[in-house]
């Protein structure tokens, strides 16, 4: 039996609506961050994606808001415009429900004109700094950063340091999913942290994920997509693409094969991008293909299974995918393509604590195969030693006296030389394979000619 919002020291008004919008068990996050920022204490807060980070910040700002409140009582910094205007969603249902309170919305795209008296402010730090001097922020009583690593990591340092450096009331805070190890002193110096929560079990990611490594065995990977749809049939799933350019031909890929689903990358404006993650919220659609920009704090709900298709440049945005499911108290599954091209990168994400459970995609589905450690990279060819062999025979055909053809010639030496090199490759990989298998075996480089 978990503690419920009525044990925190809120108003009853509050207490009411929580308990009437379903708002039933405190998260550890809220448990542990919201007595604090009650207390008007300064805190980093430290937990996994899907943990209930936002509630955890809102409902003390919300607790300070008195009926017919004038002015800021506190300010949401957050590093894009899809986060501020999702946020300002996510507040909506407690202005109907709870007390009537105004938000205001300060990001690309809004056009700020006159003075700002709402009494919740959500910015992105740019916007912020811009339009600080519209702000009545007399009596502002919370600062809070979220998705701080995001901010911190996405060139938005230097803004950061300038707000928080600001002589602006109210008790600081930064919330965050990853912040490495070295930069907690960094981070508790900008925020004068009195608190430092951290229940992210060093998990970036819930518990309730499982992690899964998928040997797509050399298949194209939007066929493999494809068969991966049909044969695990996921109930409500996340298709995650790294670059815009490899999603466009997935995307006609399931179009042609007749599988719905939602497209979401960055060139869409914001309003077809918050189309598509409402139209995925509401059920309409159980499949949607995306890059990372939905990768880090956009609110998806009830989303059951993630494929990422190959992994980002940046592993940490990995953990953001895979923090789409797993939400709260529901359970989740992470699915991870990869082929020998992608081990490195996959052993780094077990050398940072993935626990992945190996599979691989045959026709019939998935069939459960051995460790990743047991995966040999794949050979390469030694580039050295066959351009010394191209010099060696070019240099056969080099005369003082330039001869009919003699370009030609040298590309197909180029050609012949990259063969023979190739086939020696194969050779001695079989005589390997087969010496290891105590098979004998015998190599007939040249067949003998025909006797009459």
């Amino acid at each position: 039996m978990g503690i419920n919002f009525g044990s925190l020291n809120l108003n009853l008004e509050l207490v009411d609506y929580l308990k009437r919008a379903q708002y039933k068990n405190l998260s550890p996050v809220q448990e542990k961050a919201i007595p604090v920022l009650l207390k008007h204490k300064s805190a980093v807060v430290k937990a996994p994606t899907g943990s209930g980070k936002t509630l955890a910040y809102l409902l003390p700002i919300l607790e300070n808001i008195s009926v017919d409140q004038k002015g800021t009582v506190g300010v949401v910094i957050v590093p894009t415009s899809v986060l501020a205007n999702q946020l300002r969603d996510v507040l909506l249902p407690f202005n109907k429900g709870y007390r009537r309170f105004s938000t205001a919305v300060i990001a690309e795209g809004n056009e700020i004109k006159g003075k700002i008296n709402s009494n919740i402010v959500i910015a992105t730090p740019e916007q912020f700094l811009f339009n600080l001097d519209k702000l009545n922020l007399k009596n502002n009583k919370y600062l809070v950063v979220d998705e701080g690593d995001m901010i911190l990591f996405g060139g938005f340092e230097s803004q950061l340091n300038e707000i928080l450096n600001l002589d602006i009331p109210g008790t600081k805070a930064l919330f965050t999913a990853s912040i490495d190890e070295h930069l907690n002193t960094l981070v508790r110096r900008y925020i004068g942290a009195e608190a430092l929560i951290d229940v992210s079990d060093k998990s970036i990611t819930s518990k309730n994920v499982t992690h899964c490594l998928v040997d797509i065995r050399h298949v194209d990977k939007n066929l493999a997509v494809e068969r991966f749809l049909k044969a695990v049939k996921p109930y409500k799933t996340i298709v995650f693409v790294s670059r815009k350019s490899d999603l466009i031909p997935l995307d006609k890929k399931l179009t042609a094969d007749g599988i719905p689903h939602l497209l979401v990358h960055g060139d869409m404006n914001k309003r077809e991008q918050k189309q598509a993650t409402r139209l995925f919220n509401k059920d309409k659609y159980n499949l949607m293909i995306a890059t990372d920009i939905i990768a880090r704090g956009i609110d998806i709900e009830n989303v059951t299974d993630i494929v990422s298709v190959d992994l980002p440049y940046d592993l940490s945005y990995y953990f953001h995918r895979a923090g789409r499911s797993g939400r709260f108290d529901k359970k989740g599954t992470s699915y991870v393509f990869y082929n020998n091209d992608d081990t490195s990168k996959a052993k780094e994400l077990v050398k940072r604590g993935v626990n992945f459970t190996f599979y691989s995609l045959r026709d019939g589905g998935l069939v459960k195969e051995r460790d990743l450690n047991q995966i040999k990279p794949k050979r390469k060819l030694n580039n050295v030693l066959l351009e010394e062999e191209i010099r060696k025979n070019i240099s056969r055909l080099r005369t003082k006296k330039v001869k009919p053809c003699y370009k030609k010639k040298i590309r197909q030496e180029i050609a012949r030389t990259k063969r023979k090199h190739k086939q020696k490759i194969i050779k001695s990989n079989i005589y390997k394979r087969n010496s290891k298998e105590g098979t004998e075996f015998t190599y007939i480089t040249k067949l003998p000619k025909n006797k009459k």
